[in-house]
């Protein structure tokens, strides 16, 4: 004998009696998500693909640190270059303000070994004291130029513009220069501008 199909088996009934809800043909059944492939590697790679990722990588990293460091050297060269700038205009001033300082302290220190000082430049009397004063010596024997020789006798006679004429006229040390430098002998040689303040 044959057993007749089992029926089907009714669904439980809802609450007050009412057949339970079935789904409607016309929605679709809920699938799940298809698996999303992970962050490490692309769609597809294999080891074989990824050496040449890795090797863009590194030439892109080594390209951004060469760049940055052009960079660097580009700002560190220009701020250099302003820090040099203010350091030599500060050490030009002070050298210049050496040699300046140097060159007056040389200077009083010259004219003190003379027995002038700076100050005594500015007096329009001349050195400031009146030079020590001798008797008039008489010149040497005559020289070559009888011109010199004249002036040279005018000078010992107390004519003190000859004394000046034959300093100015004679030739470079020379008896000449010395005896009209010195007046005549009426004072050291060279101590006093001419002859002719001494009057």
């Amino acid at each position: 004998m044959t057993q007749p199909p089992p029926a089907a088996a009714s669904p439980d009934p809802a609450p007050g009696g009412w057949p339970a809800a079935t789904q409607p043909s016309w929605a679709p059944a809920w699938q799940p998500p298809a698996p999303v492939p992970s962050a490490g590697a692309p769609v597809g790679a294999s080891p074989r693909s990824r050496g040449p990722l890795v090797a863009a990588a590194a030439g892109g990293l080594l390209a951004g640190l060469l760049a940055s460091g052009l960079v660097v050297v580009a700002l560190f060269t220009a701020s250099a270059e302003d820090i040099g700038a203010t350091m030599a205009d500060r050490i030009g001033t002070a050298v210049e303000e050496g040699i300046v300082d140097g060159t007056r302290i040389a200077t009083e220190e010259s004219l003190e070994g003379l027995g002038g000082y700076e100050e005594d430049l500015l007096d329009p009397g001349g050195w400031g004291q009146p030079p020590e004063q001798f008797p008039p010596v008489p010149p040497r024997e005559a020289g070559p130029d009888p011109v010199l020789d004249a002036y040279a006798q005018d000078c010992f006679a107390g004519d003190l513009q000859a004394c000046d004429d034959l300093l100015f006229e004679s030739p470079p040390l020379s008896d000449y220069e010395e005896y009209g430098g010195s007046c005549g002998g009426r004072v050291k040689a060279y101590t006093v501008g001419s002859c002719t303040e001494l009057e």
